[in-house]
C-alpha cells in the first residue's frame, strides 16, 4: 500500500527503508517537543483512513500481488490528477471556508463537470443474431468469419487467439466480432486496435468509428487515436466537442465522442475504444514513468494486434513482455497475421500463457504418465494448416483449420532486371491496367518514377513514399483509392503506373493488374501480393492471370538498400524457395515457414550463405540485449514481489518514447517556402500558399495548418555522425526568424526548414529539393 502511494507521481520509491519513518525521525517531528501530539494527529489522519476504506485495523488490509499494486498505483495517479485540476475543484479563498465545502457535494459537481461517459457494456446479441449483418452489412460472412465467430462462441475463458488468413479475407471484422464476444464474456469495457503505423491506424479509424456506431448502447463512449500525429487526423478531431453540448442531439447518428480529459499520450488508453500503433501497446512494457496508467487503460479492453509479423526481434521483446502482463491480467487479446511464422505464433501464445514463469509441475513418481504428458510438446505450433484458428481456454491451447470455400489465386514468379522493367510495363499494359511497383528506399522510388515518368508520361505514373508533406500524401493516398480501391467505390483508368515503398504494402487497399516488387523477406513479399487482383473486376485480356515481377536482385547479390534494411540471410532464403507459381492462400504456410525455418535445409547455397546466416544471428541477439535493458519485470504470478525499484532505469522519458522501435534518430521539419519579398509562405498549393507572420504567434488554426507541413529528412542528415550537425543548422536558422513562434503550443520545439523559391535548400553539405510529384529529394551538392 506504502508503494503504491509512494507511486503517485508516476514512478514508484527506488528503496523501501526497512526501518519505517522512524529511520527520518526528526523529519517527522518525532525527536522534537510536541512528539505526543504530532503522533496522535498521524494516528487519528491513520484510522480516518482506515474506517473511510472499510477496515477497522492496519493488519485486515490485505496484500496485494504485483498486478494489483501496478493498478492501484494507476488508480491512485488518475484520481490526484483529477483532483487536482482547477476546472474540476476551483481554488478556495481561506475566508470562504465551510462546512458544506467538505461534504460530498464539492466532489460531486466536480464529477459532472468532468462528465466521464459511461463504460461500455457489451451485451450477449451475439448469441442471437448474425453480428456480420449487423454491424457489417455483410448478406453472407465467408467461412474463415463464420469459423472465428463460432470459435469464440465455444470458449469458456477467452485468453488469447491467434488467427492466420488471407490478405483481404475480412480479419478485421472477424477481430471485431471476436472482441464483442470476448468483451461480453470477461465483462470488458473497451477494445484497442493496434496497429504497425500510423497511416495503417488512420486508415481503420472511420471503420471502427462505423462500427461503434453500430453497437447496441444507448450511451456516448469515448475514442482515441493513439500516436504522435492524432492531432492531425481530421476524423478525430471532429469529434472533438465540450461535454454537455447541445450541438449534438439524440437524433444524431454520433455515439463516440473525443473526451478533453483522456487527450495526452499517457492518458489516451484509458478511453472506450482505442485506436492506435501497435507502440502504444508496447511502452506498457518500458520502463517509463507513469507507464502504469497505460496498464490500467489495457485491463478494461479486449486488445488486437495486427500485423503480427511485421514486428522485428528488438520490438518483439517489449510484445512478449506485454503479453505476459496481459495474460497475467486475464485480458482479452487477439492476434491478426498474413503470413505468421510458426515460431512467432508459439512466442506470442506462450507469453500471454507465461509458459517461462509459471512454476512447471513436478514430476510425480507414483504417476510419472502425468508430468510426461502436461509437459509435451504439442504440435499446435509446428501446425502448416491454413487459415487457422490457435486460442487458449484457459491454461489449454486449442488449434482449428478453417475450411477455404474462396478461390485459389495462381501468381506467375519470374524474375527480371531493372533495365527489363520498361519493356515488361509495355508488353502488359500495351491494352490498358494498373500497374504496381513496390521498391525497399525511397530514394531508389523516385529514381523509378522519374525513368517511367520520361517512358510513359507524368500523367501516367503516380509515387507513393513517406516523404512527403501529410497534405500531399493525404491527397496523394485519396486519389489512389478513387481509382484503385474497391470496385463499388473507385473508377478505375484505363492505364496507371503507382511507383512506392512499404507504404503500399499495408496501408492501402488498393488493387493492381500486375505486380512489380523488390526483392524482401517470404512474408512481406506475400503481403505486397495481397495487393495483386485483391478485388473480383474485369481486367484487361493480357492482365486477367496474375503476375508477380521481382526486381533487386544482381550478380554479385542483391540491391544495396534492400540488403541493409532486411538483411541478405532472409533475402537468399526467399531468392532460393520461391517458386515458379504461388497459389494463394494455400502456398502461404509452407512458403513462411520454409524461410524462418533453420531446420529446414536449401537444395544448394548460395555463395556467403554461412556469413550471412552468422550475421543474423549476431543481429538478432544484439537486437534482443538491447531491448531487455529497458523492459519492465515480468508479472511473477504467484510469488511476493514488491513494486519497489520496478522502474528504476537510467533511460530518460524522450529516450524512452523510441526505445521500443530500434531504428536510427530521426528528424522531422516543417517545410515552408522563402520568396524573392523576404516573406515566408506555406508552399504555392497548400493553404493557398499564403503569407505567413513572423512578428507573432500563430493562432492556433493557423498553426495547427503550419504544423502539418511536416516530413522526416533522409537518413544521410540524421546519421549518428550527422545529427547534430543537422540540428544545429536548423536551431541557428529558427532561432533567427522563428523564435516567437516558439510560444506556439502546436509550435514550440519545431524545426523549420526554409527552400527558395526554387523549392530548395541547402543543408550540411546536400541539396535538399521538395517536388509535388517526387516529394523531398537529396543530392550531395558536390553532385
Amino acid at each position: 500500500i506504502a508503494v503504491a502511494l509512494g507511486s503517485h507521481h508516476g514512478k514508484p520509491p527506488a528503496l523501501l527503508s526497512s526501518g519505517g519513518y522512524e529511520t527520518y525521525a526528526f523529519n517527522y517531528y518525532l525527536e522534537s517537543e510536541g512528539k505526543e501530539e504530532w503522533s496522535a494527529v498521524q494516528a487519528e489522519l491513520l484510522n480516518f483512513a482506515l474506517e473511510t476504506a472499510g477496515f477497522s485495523d492496519i493488519k485486515e488490509i490485505p496484500n496485494m500481488d504485483l498486478r494489483s499494486q501496478v493498478l492501484l498505483s494507476a488508480l491512485i495517479i488518475m484520481a490526484d490528477w483529477i483532483a487536482s485540476n482547477e476546472s474540476y475543484f476551483p481554488y478556495i479563498r481561506l475566508e470562504d471556508l465551510t462546512e458544506l465545502l467538505y461534504d460530498e457535494m464539492r466532489a460531486e459537481e466536480a464529477w459532472e463537470i468532468l462528465s466521464l461517459s459511461y463504460p461500455w457494456k457489451s451485451g450477449n446479441d451475439w448469441i442471437s443474431i448474425d453480428l456480420y449483418k449487423e454491424r457489417f452489412g455483410f448478406k453472407k460472412p465467408n467461412s474463415m468469419q463464420v469459423a472465428v465467430k463460432e470459435a469464440a462462441a465455444a470458449i469458456n475463458k477467452p485468453g488469447i487467439l491467434v488467427l492466420e488468413a488471407p490478405m483481404g479475407s475480412g480479419k478485421t471484422e472477424a477481430a471485431l466480432v471476436c472482441a464483442e464476444i470476448f468483451a461480453n464474456k470477461t465483462n470488458r469495457s473497451g477494445v484497442f486496435f493496434a496497429l504497425p503505423t500510423q497511416a495503417t491506424s488512420d486508415g481503420i479509424l472511420p471503420r471502427i468509428i462505423k462500427w461503434i456506431q453500430k453497437l447496441e448502447s444507448n450511451e456516448l463512449h469515448t475514442i482515441e487515436l493513439a500516436h504522435s500525429k492524432a492531432q492531425f487526423n481530421q476524423e478525430i478531431q471532429s469529434l472533438r466537442f465540450l461535454q454537455g453540448s447541445s450541438a449534438i442531439g439524440e437524433d444524431e447518428e454520433i455515439s463516440a465522442f473525443v473526451h478533453q480529459w483522456f487527450e495526452g499520450q499517457k492518458k489516451a488508453l484509458l478511453a472506450d475504444f482505442v485506436v492506435g500503433t501497435i507502440d502504444q501497446l508496447l511502452l506498457a512494457a518500458l520502463k517509463q514513468k507513469h507507464v502504469m496508467l497505460r496498464h490500467l487503460g489495457l485491463t478494461g479492453k479486449v486488445v488486437i494486434i495486427d500485423e503480427c509479423h511485421a514486428y522485428d526481434a528488438y520490438m518483439s521483446q517489449y510484445l512478449k513482455r506485454i503479453l505476459n502482463w496481459l495474460g497475467a491480467y486475464g485480458l482479452p487479446v487477439i492476434v491478426l497475421s498474413a503470413t505468421l511464422p510458426a515460431e512467432r505464433r508459439k512466442m506470442v501464445i506462450d507469453a500471454y500463457l507465461n509458459k517461462d514463469y509459471i512454476p512447471k509441475r513436478r514430476r510425480n513418481p507414483l504417476a510419472p504418465g502425468l508430468a510426461e504428458k502436461s509437459e509435451a510438446i504439442e504440435d499446435w505450433y509446428q501446425s502448416r494448416d491454413y487459415p487457422s484458428i490457435t486460442y487458449s481456454d484457459g491454461n489449454k491451447v486449442i488449434q482449428k483449420s478453417v475450411p477455404v470455400n474462396e478461390k485459389q489465386l495462381k501468381v506467375k514468379i519470374d524474375f527480371i532486371s531493372d533495365d527489363q522493367l520498361t519493356d515488361k510495363l509495355d508488353e502488359f499494359l500495351s491494352e490498358g491496367g494498373c500497374a504496381g511497383i513496390i521498391v525497399n528506399t525511397v530514394k531508389r522510388s523516385q529514381e523509378l518514377a522519374q525513368i517511367l515518368s520520361d517512358k510513359f508520361g507524368h500523367e501516367i505514373v503516380r509515387l507513393l513514399h513517406s516523404r512527403f508533406i501529410a497534405p500531399d500524401r493525404i491527397l496523394k493516398e485519396n486519389k489512389m483509392r478513387a481509382e484503385l480501391g474497391k470496385p463499388q467505390e473507385s473508377k478505375r483508368p484505363f492505364k496507371r503506373i503507382i511507383v512506392g515503398t512499404q507504404v503500399l504494402e499495408q496501408s492501402l487497399d488498393i488493387d493492381f493488374d500486375v505486380l512489380f516488387t523488390d526483392i524482401c523477406p517470404m512474408d512481406l513479399l506475400l503481403q505486397r501480393m495481397g495487393r495483386l487482383h485483391r478485388h473480383d473486376r474485369i481486367r484487361p485480356e493480357k492482365l486477367k492471370k496474375a503476375n508477380c515481377l521481382v526486381l533487386g536482385i544482381k550478380d554479385d547479390g542483391f540491391d544495396e538498400g534492400s540488403s541493409k534494411i532486411y538483411g541478405k540471410y532472409l533475402l537468399m532464403r526467399t531468392k532460393a524457395l520461391l517458386p515458379n507459381e504461388i497459389f494463394i492462400p494455400n502456398d502461404i504456410p509452407n512458403l513462411v515457414q520454409n524461410v524462418y525455418e533453420d531446420s529446414f535445409v536449401l537444395d544448394s547455397e548460395p555463395p556467403g550463405y554461412k556469413e550471412a546466416k552468422e550475421q543474423h544471428e549476431k543481429l538478432i541477439h544484439r537486437k534482443e540485449e538491447r531491448a531487455q535493458a529497458f523492459r519492465i519485470d515480468p508479472p511473477w504470478i504467484g510469488f511476493s514481489y514488491n513494486l519497489a525499484g520496478w522502474l528504476d532505469t537510467d533511460i530518460t522519458d524522450q529516450r524512452g518514447e523510441a526505445a521500443v522501435r530500434d531504428t536510427d534518430e530521426s528528424i522531422e521539419v516543417l517545410l515552408l517556402q522563402k520568396r524573392d519579398d523576404g516573406n515566408v509562405y506555406f508552399l504555392p498549393w497548400s493553404e493557398d500558399g499564403r503569407v505567413l507572420p513572423l512578428d507573432m504567434v500563430p493562432d492556433n488554426y493557423l498553426a495547427m495548418a503550419i504544423a502539418r507541413q511536416r516530413i522526416r529528412l533522409p537518413h544521410v542528415l540524421c546519421t549518428p555522425w550527422m545529427i547534430d550537425r543537422t540540428i544545429e543548422e536548423l536551431e541557428y536558422l529558427n532561432s533567427r526568424m522563428f523564435y516567437i513562434w516558439q510560444e506556439s503550443s502546436w509550435l514550440k520545439g519545431e524545426l523549420i526548414l526554409l527552400l527558395d523559391k526554387n523549392f530548395a535548400a541547402e543543408l550540411c553539405g546536400y541539396r535538399l529539393i521538395y517536388d509535388r510529384s517526387y516529394g523531398l529529394i537529396c543530392e550531395k551538392e558536390d553532385d
